[in-house]
């Protein structure tokens, strides 16, 4: 199998900068889906850090994972979203009458 691809790629590539904690939730969730399908954690790479100095451990993923990897992104993103309106007064009052 061919792993060449990380989140940090595919969420670069989608215009999306993840903060530490959605990088985190992203890639827990992947580790698992990846573990499902095939029986093991996925392989790791360690590269250059994304924004700082020095090297990290990257999960690799079958580039072919590349719309999973996006839908998976998108979701968290839009989960934090919603979540961070809860909280700031931006929410619609669609309480009605």
């Amino acid at each position: 199998m061919n792993h060449r691809i990380t989140v940090p790629q595919v969420a670069r590539n989608m215009g999306v900068t993840l903060d530490k904690k959605t990088a985190w939730s992203v890639g827990s969730e992947m580790a698992s889906i990846y573990y499902r399908e095939f029986g093991e954690q996925p392989p790791k790479d360690n590269r250059p850090k994304t924004n700082g100095a020095g090297s990290h451990c990257f999960a690799l993923y079958p580039s072919s994972w590349e719309a999973k990897i996006k839908n998976i992104i998108e979701s968290h993103v839009e989960h934090g979203r919603n979540q961070h309106d809860l909280f700031d007064g931006n929410v619609d009052d669609r309480s009605g009458p």
